[in-house]
């Protein structure tokens, strides 16, 4: 049974992610900080359905943190085979010159250095399996920038590089690298009522399917990225957002 570490993988897009590729008999191991309560439920689901799962907590934006849980996998469980790097953070909205330092070095350090330690720990040793797949979660905000969310578009950018990197550089040893940019998704992340006046509506208005983006649809991605099917697809930047970025909005 192929390893799988999700990062962020007790809620929202990451829960989705897991619940797939535990479904497709993936030993999943997910990643959390703060939503222990959500991943243990996840769990005893997946458990309950005759699959296999385990958390492990972690802090994404603490290198010294990933070091020893990417440790901790390969002496208790073995080499992943999958590494979909999901946590991120959004931040607050407002202008950049109300950006402080801490701010953006919290999103930069949680988005793109956790993708990066992920990433740079795992791929000696799937180099050694001969095999690994990483899929790296980005945002339409990879593709547009984004008035008020300087910082996680400049984010979201980073990551779009970082994977076409990977690929470029260990594809040679049987390794895959591809990202994923998803657009509005229904999730505490990805509508932004609180913040932003009448956000779902202002979407709906503006997408040319007329609807939200699903956990599953990316999910789906991810599982198709993962298996044999996309063998050959290295570094690539999927957008999934219902044509929302191919419409000048006129």
């Amino acid at each position: 049974m192929q390893i799988a570490v999700v990062t962020g993988g007790g809620r929202g897009i990451g829960a989705a992610i897991t619940e797939k590729l535990a479904s497709e008999n993936f030993f999943v191991i997910l990643i959390v900080n703060k939503s222990l309560d959500p991943a243990r439920t996840i769990v005893d689901n997946i458990r309950s359905n005759g699959g296999q799962a385990e958390i492990i907590q972690c802090d994404v934006s603490n290198g010294h943190d990933i070091k020893q849980t990417m440790a901790a996998i390969q002496d208790q469980w073995g080499t992943p085979s999958i590494l979909v790097n999901n946590a991120g953070v959004g931040g607050p909205y407002h202008a950049i010159d109300q950006v402080s330092e801490e701010e953006w070095d919290w999103i930069m350090n949680t988005n793109v250095k956790s993708m990066f330690l992920f990433s740079k720990y795992v791929l000696p040793q799937m180099k050694e399996q001969g095999y690994g797949r990483i899929i790296n979660l980005s945002s339409i905000f990879g593709v547009w920038g984004g008035a008020n969310s300087a910082v996680y578009s400049t984010s979201k950018h980073a990551i779009l590089g970082l994977t076409k990197s990977i690929a470029a550089e260990w594809g040679p040893y049987g390794i895959t690298c591809n990202a994923i940019s998803p657009g509005y998704v229904k999730t505490e992340m990805g509508i932004q009522e609180e913040q932003v006046t009448d956000h779902l509506a202002r979407v709906l208005e503006r997408s040319p399917v007329k609807a939200i983006v699903g956990t599953k649809d990316i999910a789906d991605m991810v599982n198709y990225l993962a298996g044999p099917s996309g063998s050959m697809i290295n570094g690539a930047s999927f957008v999934i957002d219902g044509g929302l970025s191919a419409h000048a909005g006129i």
